[in-house]
């Protein structure tokens, strides 16, 4: 973590240990555990504990805690919605009951071209105004890119539950798909994270995967309004510590007012799944953050940050309005 970002004073900096911890593991205790993964037998109670991660990516065991679910799973022990996750994989190659995008592709994209905008079946699926907004930005900008008809998940939310074989069927599938072009843009964090620690050493070509702030610039046009700004833990904690200044910067010099909210987890890193009372509770704390009457408009760029504010901000009815970074740019 960087030090341009504050937390708050008031709350444990894991947002998981605040709301739920009587079913949290230190980064100690997982890191013990995962010594002596062969000898450890997990019960079914274990799931509150095992699965008690949102996957913002700011403790040191995130990895091993993927390790805890792994063995979890492979001692035929289960957690709420994976056989249907796993159905739909089976059908859709998605989390989710369809694989049919619902955005409306903008006129102007080129039916092929060296780079692909990988948008991420939370993107296409669950919250298209988003991903067209991104869409139109790009083109605004006069990006050269193409995108694909239809979708491989990149295979986080397996990644994330510890179900390994179907990430392994996403990887070899979407790599086949990549090997044709010679940039990636990506949309959604977890999809960037993945392609370049996971998809890029077992590919046979020099591509490279960024993520969309790199293609963000102040807009051409003068803005106004004081806007919360809810930066994203699974790039500032995997790497990219420059991507908070650089957005509220841009904001800045588009006219905004970036208000001063110190950082805390959104609750969306893992998706909307398994251990949803947790998320409930880290998305409701963190829209306590945003709720004050001098901030105008809360925004991100991230999908699943975008998908949390967009829902709890209507669900607490905070003061502020939800818009996405590109609809504020555009």
């Amino acid at each position: 973590m960087d030090d341009y970002l504050k937390y708050p004073k008031d709350r444990k900096k894991f947002p998981t240990e605040e709301v739920d911890p009587d079913h949290f593991y230190s980064d100690e205790e997982v890191k013990d555990m995962v010594k002596n993964l062969d000898s450890i037998e997990f019960s079914q109670e274990d799931y509150l504990k095992v699965y008690n991660c949102v996957h913002c990516g700011l403790c040191d065991s995130e990895m091993e805690r993927i390790k805890l679910k792994e063995s979890f799973l492979s001692q035929g022990l289960t957690l709420e919605g994976l056989e249907e996750m796993h159905e739909c994989f089976v059908k859709h190659r998605t989390p989710y009951p369809t694989n049919e995008m619902r955005i409306k592709r903008p006129e102007g994209i080129p039916q092929t071209s060296s780079t692909l905008f990988f948008m991420g079946c939370l993107s296409t699926i669950r919250i298209p105004r988003y991903t067209e907004h991104a869409l139109q930005y790009l083109l605004k900008q006069g990006i050269d890119f193409t995108i694909l008809e239809q979708e491989i998940c990149c295979g986080w939310p397996w990644f994330a539950s510890g179900s390994m074989e179907e990430f392994e069927i996403c990887k070899k599938e979407n790599i086949k798909i990549f090997e044709q072009y010679e940039k990636i843009i990506c949309l959604c964090p977890a999809c960037y994270f993945l392609f370049n620690q996971y998809y890029k050493p077992e590919m046979n070509s020099d591509i490279t995967f960024e993520y969309i702030i790199d293609y963000i610039k102040p807009s051409q046009t003068k803005k106004s309004g004081k806007i919360g700004v809810q930066h994203l833990c699974q790039l500032i904690n995997r790497g990219r510590e420059d991507a908070s200044e650089l957005i509220d910067n841009i904001l800045e010099n588009s006219g905004y007012d970036v208000a001063d909210v110190p950082h805390w987890c959104c609750g969306g890193g893992l998706g909307y799944m398994h251990r949803t009372d947790v998320i409930d509770a880290v998305a409701k704390k963190r829209m306590e953050d945003f709720n004050r009457e001098d901030i105008d408009f809360i925004t991100t760029y991230c999908v699943s940050c975008w998908w949390i504010l967009s829902r709890f901000s209507r669900k607490c009815k905070i003061h502020p309005k939800a818009k996405d970074l590109f609809e504020l740019l555009l």
